[in-house]
């Protein structure tokens, strides 16, 4: 029997927060699409995704990492699944500082031969459309 997303998705959060790569991707399908909220519009494909989440961990090299998840919703048949949260993110930078911010999180899940993988990966962060500012203040609780 599979795994249910609630537990894949817990694992998965574990394991951005313990900054394991090889965990973090394992979750991932190799036709993955994801839409983040760093960088570039789209990346393709597993390899991709996995150079840029490297990248977004070297940002902060600290050694304090929180990644959790809030609100988490998730939504399922036998095949395909849709999950999405609130996202708190923050790591340490060089001076020991930490940086942070709540993000919005929606994953879509496929089931492929037998286990339950992400082939959508979207975060966002809202921003205002006046000014263009990203919002990075705002909280669950505002």
């Amino acid at each position: 029997m599979t795994q249910s997303i609630q537990q894949l998705i817990t694992q998965w959060a574990h394991a951005v927060a313990s900054r394991d790569m090889t965990q973090i991707m394992a979750f991932y399908a190799n036709d993955l699409i994801a839409f983040d909220a760093v960088a570039q519009l789209q990346f393709s494909g597993k390899a991709a995704y996995q150079t840029h989440w490297q990248q977004c961990l070297e940002f902060c090299p600290g050694g304090h990492s929180t990644f959790e998840l809030r609100d988490l919703t998730i939504k399922q048949n036998d095949a395909l699944g849709f999950s999405h949260a609130l996202v708190y993110c923050a790591g340490s930078n060089e001076k020991g500082e930490i940086q942070g911010c709540w993000m919005r999180l929606t994953q879509g899940w496929q089931q492929q031969q037998g286990q339950w993988r992400i082939i959508h990966d979207h975060f966002s962060v809202p921003f205002d459309m006046v000014s263009g500012a990203v919002l990075f203040e705002l909280t669950p609780e505002a």
